[in-house]
């Protein structure tokens, strides 16, 4: 099922995946707290609707563990 959508999503972005609207860090703090929350409320497509970014956009958010350093 994951390569099937992985095929999807190359086939999509064949540049790669480069989104025109980004969200700040603080827009994704928020993002992945309203989905840890209630989940079932805030699903991928409501949470992309709200912040008007893609749903592809939402689930590598969601998935994404990254923080930034001290430093940055």
């Amino acid at each position: 099922e994951w390569r099937l959508h992985r095929q999807k999503i190359k086939e999509a972005f064949p540049n790669g995946w480069n989104p025109t609207h980004k969200l700040s860090r603080e827009a994704m703090d928020g993002l992945r707290s309203l989905h840890t929350f209630d989940n079932e409320t805030f699903s991928c497509a409501v949470l992309a609707e709200k912040f008007r970014v893609s749903p592809e956009a939402v689930r590598r958010i969601l998935r994404s563990k990254w923080t930034p350093s001290r430093e940055q």
